[in-house]
């Protein structure tokens, strides 16, 4: 086993236990924050399984499926989480994420309307390193950056700002140090990524795992209740 189907293993193992402990939360609680980071973990999981599938065979299906989760929905529904724990008031939220529905719908029904060359894709080569071969230029790939720029401003900028009113206030420590980790966990897959260009994916799916571990730790702490000491201190 190569040491990017390992790790790429290892974060379906690990980005399928934090989407079913988060959907479990969703399901007693019903906030619509934890249904988003749910499946923004979700598609995580199967962009990471589909990286493992790939690596075995070809499957012109199961390519669609890793650039949709992967490449195009996963930061925009991990940041429209934080969107519904920025925005309470109004439906400003709300509407963001049915243009967030529409916009992935667009591009899983488009991915599946593009040709593909599957001849580009070898045994033993890493799809991350021919995937700009398989797919032809523009068409749907011209939603990636748009998508992730979106992710970026609600995962990261909204985990920042949420940082940085935390510190601001003096208050609720922990809520503070949880949005940092999570925007460092959502900025490093994209530093991993930059290492494709020296031919080194392994990294790339070290990162990708990093970044899940980090988001989820800091959503743990982002959302758990304070101590007592600290909620009177908020109080006042």
């Amino acid at each position: 086993m190569t040491t990017s189907l390992l790790i790429s293993a290892l974060g379906v193992l690990v980005t399928g236990f934090f989407t079913i402990l988060v959907l479990l939360r969703w399901r007693s609680k019903r906030r619509a924050y934890l249904l988003a980071w749910g499946l923004g973990l979700g598609f995580y999981c199967l962009g990471m399984l589909s990286q493992v599938l790939l690596a075995q065979a070809w499957n012109e299906t199961v390519f669609r499926l890793w650039y949709w989760s992967g490449a195009l929905i996963v930061a925009p529904w991990l940041g429209q989480g934080t969107v519904f724990l920025l925005v309470r008031q109004g439906n400003r939220a709300r509407f963001l994420m049915i243009a967030l529905v529409i916009a992935s719908a667009i591009g899983l029904v488009w991915l599946f309307l593009t040709p593909l060359d599957a001849s580009a894709w070898q045994p033993g080569t890493d799809v991350t390193l021919v995937f700009k071969d398989i797919m032809p230029s523009g068409g749907v790939r011209i939603l990636a950056p748009i998508l992730n720029i979106w992710g970026t401003i609600t995962l990261v900028g909204g985990a920042v700002y949420s940082a940085y009113l935390f510190w601001r206030k003096a208050i609720l420590p922990h809520r503070m140090l949880g949005n940092i980790l999570i925007a460092v966990g959502g900025i490093i897959p994209a530093f991993g990524g930059t290492l494709l260009l020296v031919g080194r994916p392994e990294y790339k799916y070290a990162a990708e795992l990093l970044g899940a571990i980090l988001i989820f730790g800091g959503y743990l702490l982002a959302t758990s209740a304070a101590p007592a000491p600290e909620r009177q201190q908020a109080a006042a």
